[in-house]
Parts: C-alpha cells; structure tokens; sequence
C-alpha cells in the first residue's frame, strides 16, 4: 500500500479561498488513500512555509508508536509522519500540516480509521467477490463448457447422419439399379421370345414359296412332253395362297429416359443442413449482495424477524397458487374454484375474475413480464392466456398434463409436464409457443423429477423445481445440468419431514420454499446453503409463494382463504 503511495501524485489541499464557497462537505472516496504521493505531496503546497510548529507525538492517535516507523515522513516537517487523513482535501496530513492552518475547518481523521475503512471495503469486495459473483461466474463457464459439449456433440451426430443418408440412398439406388436390370431382362427376354416366334413363322411361309418355285422352275424345264402334260394337268397355283400374308408386328423398343434430379432437388429431397442459431441472454447487471455473512455462523437459531403487513381475503376455501407481476403492480390467486382472482397492489381489492375456458380449476398460473395472466389446466391438457379480459388457448398437450408454469426473464414460459400415465416428467421451455429446451436426465440418465410441484427461474437463470413425490428441490442451470438437491435443513428437525410446495427467488438469488407440514419458509442461497426459517406470523399450511420487487413475500395459505404478506425487518 505504502509502495502505491508514493509511486503516485496528489491533488494540492484546497485553500481557504477555494473552500469559502460553501460547497458540501464531500465524502471520501473509497478507493482514493492507496493512490497519493504522499513523499511529494506536501514538498509542492508547503514549500513556502518554512518554520516548523512545535508539536509532541501525543497528538498522535489510532497509530501505535511499534507503527510509526512504517508510515512516510512529512517532507515539510520531516520529524512528523503522515499520521492524518483530509477528508475535504482527500490528502494525508502530518500535524503539523494540520497546526498550520491549512486544513483548519476540515474533516481531518487519524489516517488508522482511513485504513480500517479501506480493509473493511477490500474485505466486502473480496466476500462478494468470493461467494457470490466467482461463483456466479463458475456456473456461466459450466454452462458453456456444457453447450460446447453438446454443440460437438451434436454436430458428430449430424455428420453421421450424413454419412448414413449418403449410405442409404447408394442403397437405393443399388436396389433401383437392380430391380430395372432385372426388368429389363425379362422385357427382353418376352421381346426377344415373341420376335423369334414371329420369324419362325414367316422362315415356314418363305420356305415354302421357295419351295413351290423350284417346283414350277422343273416343271418348266421338263423336255418330257408326256411328264409336262401330266405335271400341267396336276398343277395347283399356291400363289392365292402366298398373296395372304400372315399378320406380323413391328417392334420398337422404347429408349430409357431416366429422370436425374438436380442437385437442389435431391438436396430438398433429403433435406437440408439447418443453420445454428444462436439465442441471446440479454445482459444483466448482478445485485449487490449487501449482507455478507460467514457461513460457519450460520445456524437456524440466527436472529432473523419478519413483520406481517396484513392479509388478503382471496374468498377461496383453499388457496393454492399466488403470482405478481415482475413489476410487482399486478397480483392473480387462484385455488379450488374456476376463476382466477385478480388484485389491486395498493389496497389490495378485488379487481376482476377470470373464469377458465373449460370450467376447470387451474393447476398453476404465472404473470409474464407484460403483466399478461397465463395458467395451465390439467384436466384439459392446455396452457391458455388472458388477454383483455378473454382466454386463448396457447398450447394443447395430448399426452402429456401441464402442471407448473413460470414466466422466465427472458419472457420466455417454463413449464414442469408430466406424462397422463404418470411415468415420466419434465421440464419444458416455450418460447412463441414453440418447445426450445426440454430438461428431464441427469448426465446418468437418472429422471431429475417424479411429480415437478412448482417450477420457478432465479435471477443467475437456474430452474427450481420442487418434487411432491421425492419431497426435494432440484435446480438445474439455464442449460439444464443438474447442480444441486435440497431435502432440508439437517441441522435442525422439524416436527413433520421436509415437504417442499410454493418456490420464490429475492433479489439476492435466494430461494424461498414453503414447508407446508411445518408451517415455516425455507430460505437458502443460491448454491443451496440453508440461511434461515421464515417463521412466526401465524403461518398455516404455506402453499404458493411469490415475492414482488419490494422484496415483499406472498404467501397463499392451503387451508385458508387468506394470502398474507411478509417483510423482513432487516
């Protein structure tokens, strides 16, 4: 530090001419002590004063004297150390500098405190830096080291799929190839058979004129007049005969004509390579994680209070799911009715009731960044959303039920689906009504859920869910590798096991899950450390949760009709 000290200049101290205009009293910078020159600071705005006040080494305080051999000498005064810090003229100051009259009025701090408050902010930095934002940036690296994975990954299977379409229409053409030989064989051999009987029938007939004119040429030729007149007497003309010609065929063998598509063709035919596409996660600035506490502290006996601002009389028999928007001025609950309640966020009224398009009560509902109501119905296999006041249907599932939704930061919908016959379950990304992401394994091929209760994003875009049949919380990260399991705090024991419903997330990437059966709210960090229990205010068989950007909880109670909300008195 010292080093930096003096490798490093400083403003002149204010005169008190430039202090009369009565500006503010400024605060220090947090940063600024480990950048003065502290050997040439005082050489240019003092040079001109040449006497040297005497004061004693009492004056110094908050530095031990085994120290003071450490700090620099004043070069003005150099049998005094710059022991004083000017919070007006953010330099440091021996005493005499400040006996001079130079700082008189000033905020002058013995320079320990200036220390100890920059140990402190190092500290801080370093804690969030170490627990918060390292790890933050851990989990980005796993989640490209996963996509570059899956990315070679998948373009050796297409490579090999290539592979095997060029195999398999060589195939194809080798089966087509043959198939035609072999039809061309048989054509040729029926032609040649019907060519063949045709010539032999007319071989007979040209035999036979042949014949019948070597018997006229003899007959001609005879000079025995009694052999001729017996040979004319007997002649019989053929030649009406021979006149009637047999029918007979002409055979044209018709040329191959093979239709060779083009190179496009054949590409459309096989289809085409599509291109990568690359989806934006939109910037981000990371909060500030304001409390940092050490971990080896943490116990569930820590004081924690939470205050009870009031309740919402939602009018259901059981309330089951709470949403509000991200903006936090809309409010939806729905429960064992068919309409879903929408709230005012000021006083809390009732505002309007939508009614579900098929009369069925909606398994869970979410609010998108637009403030737009969407919900899931089980029965009917369909995520539907409100618009105007209207119910559109966005997907409809056949085998597969809907059950938790959640709207993500990126607008997009997560939805946790499970199989009609209730042997599998998943996870599901929307965007546009389109499925983009499906998470259901684990890197072992192990199913990560059995019965998905509610689905919820956090703020470092891991996916929550927690499990109503293995009573756990599994979250995943944004590109669905699993990192971590919640079963509870062992550290403590409830009365009734761990049953996790209703999920949330703050503004520091805490979780928030309700424990139904014991009536408290669990909130953990983002790498699953159990903080705290959030209990007291009279809670009753917490169900959903949802938290609004005053970091004010929601509870929706099963077995009431009320939706309390909650703040920390922190």
């Amino acid at each position: 530090i010292l080093k930096l000290m003096e490798e490093k200049p400083v403003p002149k101290p204010r005169t008190k001419e430039q202090m009369a205009g009565g500006r503010a009293k400024r605060v220090m910078p947090e940063a600024m002590v480990f950048f003065h020159n502290w050997s040439s600071f005082h050489g240019r705005s003092h040079r001109r004063r040449s006497s040297e006040p005497s004061i004693k080494k009492e004056h110094l305080h908050g530095i031990r004297k085994s120290q003071l051999h450490t700090l620099p000498s004043c070069p003005e005064h150099p049998s005094y150390r710059y022991d004083q810090y000017c919070q007006q003229c953010e330099v440091p100051a021996c005493p005499g500098c400040v006996t001079s009259g130079l700082h008189r009025g000033h905020d002058v701090q013995n320079i320990s405190n200036v220390f100890d408050l920059m140990r402190e902010i190092v500290q801080k930095d370093t804690q969030e830096l170490d627990m918060f934002i390292s790890p933050f940036y851990d989990t980005v690296m796993s989640d490209i080291e996963t996509t570059h994975k899956i990315v070679v990954a998948k373009h050796q299977e297409r490579k090999k799929m290539i592979v095997e379409v060029g195999k398999n229409l060589h195939k194809i053409v080798d089966n087509i190839t043959q198939r035609y030989l072999k039809d061309e064989n048989e054509m040729e051999a029926d032609d040649l058979k019907q060519i063949q009987s045709l010539e032999m029938r007319f071989l007979r007939l040209r035999n036979q004129v042949r014949m019948t004119v070597d018997e006229n040429h003899q007959i001609l030729t005879n000079n025995d007049f009694t052999k001729f007149i017996g040979q004319l007497l007997n002649y019989t003309s053929k030649n009406q005969h021979f006149r009637d010609v047999p029918e007979r065929f002409e055979m044209v063998v018709a040329d191959f004509n093979p239709s060779i598509p083009e190179e496009g063709e054949l590409c459309e035919i096989i289809g085409s390579l599509g291109i990568t596409k690359t989806k934006s996660i939109d910037r981000y600035r990371l909060p500030i994680l304001r409390k940092i506490t050490d971990k080896s502290h943490k116990t569930a006996s820590s004081s924690h209070s939470y205050h009870l601002l009031g309740k919402i009389r939602t009018g259901f028999t059981r309330t089951a799911r709470v949403s509000c928007s991200q903006d936090g001025d809309q409010l939806y609950v729905c429960g064992d009715s068919k309409v879903i309640k929408h709230f005012s966020k000021e006083k809390f009224e009732l505002i309007e009731e939508v009614q579900t398009l098929t009369g069925n009560e909606p398994f869970d509902i979410t609010v998108t960044k637009d403030g737009v109501l969407v919900y899931t119905d089980w029965e009917d296999g369909s995520i539907n959303i409100v618009k105007g006041g209207k119910v559109e249907g966005l997907v409809k599932l056949t085998e597969w039920k809907p059950q938790a939704i959640c709207c993500t930061y990126t607008n997009e919908l997560l939805v946790a689906i499970k199989m009609a016959d209730h042997t599998q379950s998943k996870i599901v990304r929307y965007h546009d009504c389109k499925v983009t992401q499906e998470i259901q394994y684990n890197d072992s091929r192990t199913p990560l859920y059995a019965n998905p209760a509610f689905v919820e994003e956090n703020k470092n875009c891991d996916i929550i869910v927690s499990d109503w049949t293995n009573q756990v919380v599994v979250v995943v990260t944004r590109l669905g590798k699993f990192r971590f399991s919640y079963t509870g705090n062992l550290q403590t024991s409830k009365n009734k096991k761990f049953n996790p419903f209703g999920l949330a997330t703050d503004s520091q990437s805490h979780i928030l899950i309700s424990d139904c059966d014991n009536f408290v709210v669990h909130l953990i960090d983002k790498n699953g450390q159990f903080l705290h229990y959030i209990e007291g205010c009279h809670l009753q068989y917490p169900w959903g949760l949802c938290i609004d950007k005053l970091n004010v909880l929601f509870v929706a109670e099963c077995y009431s009709n009320d939706v309390k909300r909650i703040q920390s008195q922190k």
